[in-house]
């Protein structure tokens, strides 16, 4: 059934094609003329409808399309309309669709200009013609309030109108809404009244507001139904700029209703006040109690910001399954002597947390305290935030309220088998507001929390890779390894023999050397030569340019496509194929980069009498080497997210900061997770470092604490000590 709708006939007519029959409307019957009129102007409106007219002899056209198919069964909750331009319909409006608009209880459209097209073709697109990007976009917002007014007013209880720059919680939009009713006027956002340079400025009455464009602007049905025959009006009298002050203004005066006064507000519908690049990159905590968060400009935050609220859901939901398992199975109260240890080595340790800010390891000898992991820092956050909600559950019935204000001190451990253990000591504000006994006092408490991890469940390693990632999964099956090489033709006859011995069966690894000039580059060549009758081996020529480890490393993988996965190495490492193995399980495309934590030796001259003995490096004694936490210079990536983290900074020149630096960016990326963990097959074999007292002074620093870390070990400093005393 195709329903048409023609404004000059004022009629409705019906068509029906079955077997090449039409019937029409009752009044053509008997009338064969008006039955062929009726149906050439409705065949030739289905034909166009692409065009859908609205015009006035003033303004040539408010509204048009093509829009998606309109079905007229069609319903829904809530019906979201985001305008963009063309120049953001591929990256901003386009992660908006992919992100929180496939978790909204209704539909979501995207209006454009005329002449918009878009490389994606699964982005619903609705081009309003007559209509272009040009600022301030006053057409663009009318138009786009028209058109879903005209297509969907009955197919939706509620219309929000928004930008691509907002990011919207479905369900909680959702729960906001249940609790109105839409056939009520309502006009529901933030309210404003203009900023400081433009109070009295927009010619608002005194008890006149409007809804802020930018945190979204939501109208119930009964508003739409009542402001849409008057956009027209309000749009040829414009009085500003300003397209969300005169929609305002237009739903005040043809409606009746204001925006929402109600201080609630600008957290639900939040509007971050620092810069725009700055909104949502740091913490983000103003997310819990929004419902729309604006604004979010860069297309990687607003996928951080939708990968925070889907975890946030998912941990959600886990607690309640805990909940109702532990319920179901009667489990015992909350104790901290969950484990039984049978030996002194399986107790585990509490390691002391200071104000929130260090931590002080107990159990570890070479890190008597550092800052707090931002894990331990996020999740303890979480916990005072689930703490302080349950606690303030019926704070309006009791008359109190509790309110956090600051961690004194704190423990943690963990417990592999069973999860982890908190004791927090909190300073908070103990209110009471209820007369006549208001007060407000500075109390002290101790909270115990206790997170349990869930039952081990064995799964395949592509199915659970397939179910966090969807296509990103897809591990590649070879690894290029990126070797930057000035020199020291032996150490690299060392790592070539060592590579072709363990790996010589395996056909999944490619070396690219990138080869400076030096005296010793022909023997360099010949172990080239070698490797390569079992390994793909490509040479990138350098030459006599200046070394910089950065510009190696970019120059090298250049050359490769964005799905190769690099393992950025140095010539001084000795590799398993076990590690390698680990290195594409622990690396995903697009999603999470892999720094190791590599074993690091110290110099032979400390080690031990057995250690000396032992001809194979792959050995982990206290007196041989470390584990070196602090390094970063090897690592694993596709290339694809080599580029979009940042890439080297390739004006570093010497020795160290290049991969600081890497590590820097990967980390500060919201669209990629990076994983550290010791990685056994990744042995640093010991060399001698020179720092060139030319250096930068924080590369020179550095430089001089990885040169004093790899002398010797704590307990051969020790017995040197002891035997000068």
């Amino acid at each position: 059934m195709l329903l048409v709708r023609n404004d000059r006939l004022m009629d409705m007519i019906y068509l029906r094609v079955d077997k090449k029959e039409v019937v029409t409307h009752e009044m053509s019957k008997g009338r064969p003329g008006f039955a062929l009129l009726f149906f050439l102007i409705g065949t030739t409106i289905g034909l166009f409808s692409t065009w859908c007219l609205w015009s006035t002899p003033s303004l040539a056209v408010l509204t048009a399309c093509p829009a998606p198919q309109i079905h007229e069964k069609e319903k829904g909750f809530v019906l979201i309309g985001i305008m963009t331009a063309a120049k953001y319909v591929d990256t901003r409006a386009y992660n908006v669709w992919r992100t929180w608009a496939q978790h909204v209880p209704g539909k979501v459209l995207f209006f454009v200009a005329e002449n918009t097209t878009s490389i994606h073709s699964d982005i619903p697109l609705v081009r309003l013609k007559g209509v272009d990007d040009s600022y301030p976009p006053q057409k663009k917002s009318f138009a786009m309030v028209k058109w879903m007014a005209d297509n969907y007013m009955d197919s939706f209880s509620w219309f929000l109108r928004a930008d691509d720059d907002l990011y919207i919680k479905g369900e909680s939009l959702e729960r906001l809404l249940r609790g109105l009713d839409a056939s009520r006027s309502h006009a529901i956002g933030q309210a404003g009244l203009g900023n400081s340079a433009e109070y009295g400025l927009l010619a608002l009455g005194q008890s006149d507001n409007y809804c802020m464009g930018g945190p979204g602007v939501v109208l119930s049905r009964e508003t739409m139904r009542k402001v849409s025959p008057h956009l027209q009006y309000c749009l040829e009298h414009l009085l500003t700029g300003h397209e969300d002050v005169e929609l305002g203004r237009c739903i005040r005066k043809h409606v009746g209703v204001a925006c929402t006064w109600n201080y609630e507000m600008q957290t639900l519908f939040h509007n971050n006040q620092s810069t725009s690049n700055d909104a949502y990159t740091g913490s983000l905590d103003e997310v819990k109690a929004a419902i729309t968060l604006h604004p979010i400009k860069n297309p990687s935050v607003m996928r951080r910001v939708h990968s925070h609220v889907r975890m946030t859901k998912l941990k959600e939901l886990r607690e309640k399954r805990a909940i109702l398992i532990s319920e179901m199975s009667l489990t015992p109260s909350i104790s901290l002597k969950r484990n039984e240890p049978s030996t002194l080595q399986d107790m585990p340790i509490f390691s002391f947390i200071d104000n929130n800010r260090i931590i002080f390891c107990s159990d570890g000898v070479n890190c008597p305290r550092h800052t707090l992991e931002q894990r331990t820092r996020g999740e303890m956050g979480r916990i005072v935030t689930q703490l302080f909600d349950d606690f303030n559950a019926n704070a309006r019935q009791r008359g109190r309220v509790l309110q956090f204000q600051n961690l004194q001190y704190g423990y943690e451990r963990i417990i592999p088998k069973y999860g982890v253990d908190y004791i927090m000591d909190m300073i908070l504000w103990f209110k009471k507001f209820r007369p006549p006994h208001r007060t407000t006092l500075s109390v002290r408490r101790h909270a115990y929390v206790q997170q349990s991890f869930s039952p081990l469940t064995r799964i395949s390693e592509n199915s659970i890779r397939s179910k966090l990632y969807g296509e990103k999964a897809n591990a590649s099956d070879h690894i290029h390894l990126i070797l930057p090489l000035k020199g020291r033709s032996g150490v690299f006859a060392r790592f070539a023999t060592h590579l072709r011995n363990t790996c010589m069966r395996s056909n999944r690894i490619s070396l690219v050397v990138v080869l400076y000039s030096s005296d010793d580059e022909d023997e360099t060549r010949k172990k080239m030569d070698e490797i390569s009758s079992f390994m793909n081996v490509k040479i990138v020529e350098m030459r006599d340019e200046p070394f910089s480890r950065g510009i190696a490393l970019t120059r090298g993988s250049s050359h490769l496509p964005d799905d190769s996965l690099l393992f950025l190495t140095d010539v001084d490492m000795l590799i398993s194929c076990d590690a390698l193995r680990r290195i594409q399980l622990n690396t995903i495309y697009k999603a999470q980069v892999f720094f190791p934590i590599v074993f690091s030796e110290f110099s032979p001259d400390s080690w031990s009498e057995n250690d000396r003995l032992l001809a194979d490096s792959f050995h982990y004694g206290r007196r041989r080497g470390y584990f070196r936490h602090f390094g970063y210079g090897l690592a694993a990536m596709y290339k694809g997210d080599l580029h979009s983290i940042g890439g080297f900074n390739t004006s570093i020149t010497g020795w160290g900061m290049e991969d600081v630096d890497l590590f820097e960016k990967a980390v500060k990326s919201p669209s990629h997770r990076v994983i550290r963990s010791p990685e056994p097959g990744l042995v640093h074999i010991y060399h001698p470092i020179h720092c060139d007292p030319s250096m930068p002074i924080a590369q020179l620093a550095m430089c001089q604490g990885s040169k004093a870390a790899s002398l010797s070990s704590i307990d051969s400093l020790v017995q040197s000590l002891n035997h000068l005393s």
